[in-house]
C-alpha cells in the first residue's frame, strides 16, 4: 500500500537490491532480510530499511524466477 507514495528511484533501487538478495541467497533471502530487520544492533533507520526490503521480497517470492530475472 505504501508503495504508492514512494519515489520511482527508491522503488527501482529496492527492486534491484531484492533481486540481488534472491540471486545470492535464493529463497533464504527473505529470512536473512527479516533477521536484519529485527537486529537490535542496527539503528532504527537501518532496521526500517531491511524491514521494507523483507516485505518487498515476500511479495516477490511467489513470482516465477523468469520474472525476477527480467525486472
Amino acid at each position: 500500500m505504501f508503495d504508492l507514495f514512494e519515489s520511482n528511484h527508491r522503488r527501482a533501487k529496492d527492486a534491484r537490491e531484492v533481486k540481488s538478495y534472491f540471486s545470492k541467497y535464493g529463497e533464504q533471502a527473505i529470512d536473512i532480510l527479516a533477521e536484519r530487520a529485527s537486529d537490535r544492533g542496527l539503528s532504527r533507520r537501518d532496521r526500517r530499511h531491511w524491514r521494507r526490503l523483507a516485505r518487498k521480497a515476500r511479495r516477490r517470492q511467489g513470482e516465477p524466477v523468469s520474472q525476477l530475472n527480467m525486472s
